[in-house]
């Protein structure tokens, strides 16, 4: 007998199972089995770190629950109580198991379980261990963090520096670095002109160049292969040297300066009229008379000249002229 059900009736069911289905699929997607035994724990965190509600609970990265629930303690500690549901059934948990708040590449935040070493295993209601891990957010975090104070350090020292320059290199300031770098300019310029010039004179004198080279090498060569005799040459003039060392030279020297002193004796007694030869230089009557001898020695010639017969009488007969009697 086939049971008729009513309008109202069939909307009901549907309505019913519509509740059914949206409560099913809402907890499966939560994470939620509904018809698997699940069991309670709970963890109490200082600061759960994003958290959230509906998040995976691992054990060595494979899934074994989620977190069911996050609430404030009720002493006004303000601290974070975490509510875990684990549906493995196969998972059992020691006493000393800690919980961990770890994050990924994303800043995803899981909990992480860590199984303890006790052989009494935690049972339905117990807290866990709690531990928040410095993920690699937290991690890069605090390395930027001291750099970035030492940026902001390092921006206050720069504007510093820049305020500073700003009212050193005023309008005036800035000319005399444009006229110096000018300066700068034409000065390169001018030694670039004078490298290229002795560049040009290089060029020009190098086959005078290559010469003065070629000379020197053959002098070196010639010093080179005449090295015994220049070492003779040295040699004899060790000889000389030793020679002149050994001879006498104090002993001559000697009598030279004696020599000097009684030739320097002589013209003293000259100047002061001692002897002939200072009589001669110092008396002028000697010269007076040698003087009128030569005058009167002069007429004497001049009238033997001009009348020889007066001085001389020659004959071959030994007969005398007879003087005419006057």
């Amino acid at each position: 007998m086939k049971i008729k059900l009513t309008k109202e009736a069939r909307v009901g069911l549907v309505m019913v199972a519509a509740i059914l289905f949206f409560y099913f699929g809402f907890n499966y997607l939560k994470g939620k089995n509904i018809f698997s035994p699940s069991r309670t724990f709970y963890a109490v965190f200082d600061d759960v770190d994003q958290l959230m509600p509906s998040a995976r609970v691992q054990l060595n990265g494979m899934q074994v629950g989620i977190v069911d629930n996050i609430y404030f303690e009720s002493d006004q500690s303000f601290r974070m109580i975490v509510k875990i549901l684990v549906t493995n059934r196969d998972v059992t948990i020691p006493k000393d198991s800690e919980a961990h708040i770890v994050s990924d590449l994303l800043g995803t935040r899981t909990l992480e379980l860590s199984l303890g070493k006790s052989k009494t295993f935690a049972v339905k209601g117990d807290t866990l261990i709690s531990v928040r891990d410095t993920g690699i957010t937290d991690e890069i975090k605090n390395a930027i963090l001291p750099l970035k104070k030492q940026i902001e350090k390092l921006a206050n020292s720069v504007d510093t520096v820049l305020v500073g320059l700003n009212a050193v290199f005023n309008t005036k300031t800035q000319n005399g670095l444009v006229n110096s770098f000018e300066s700068i300019n034409t000065s390169l310029l001018t030694f670039e002109h004078t490298v290229k010039e002795f560049d040009i004179l290089v060029s020009s004198e190098r086959k005078k160049m290559g010469d003065i080279f070629t000379n020197v090498r053959s002098i070196t060569e010639n010093l080179k292969n005449n090295n015994e005799k220049i070492s003779g040459v040295f040699n004899n003039l060790d000889r000389i040297t030793d020679d002149v060392a050994k001879s006498n030279v104090k002993q001559t020297m000697t009598d030279l300066s004696s020599a000097v002193n009684s030739f320097n004796s002589i013209l003293n007694k000259i100047e002061k009229g001692e002897g002939s030869i200072g009589q001669l230089t110092s008396n002028d009557s000697l010269y007076k008379n040698l003087d009128a001898s030569s005058r009167n020695l002069s007429l004497l010639l001049e009238d033997m000249k001009a009348n020889p017969k007066r001085y001389v009488h020659f004959s071959l007969f030994g007969k005398k002229e007879k003087t005419n009697k006057q």
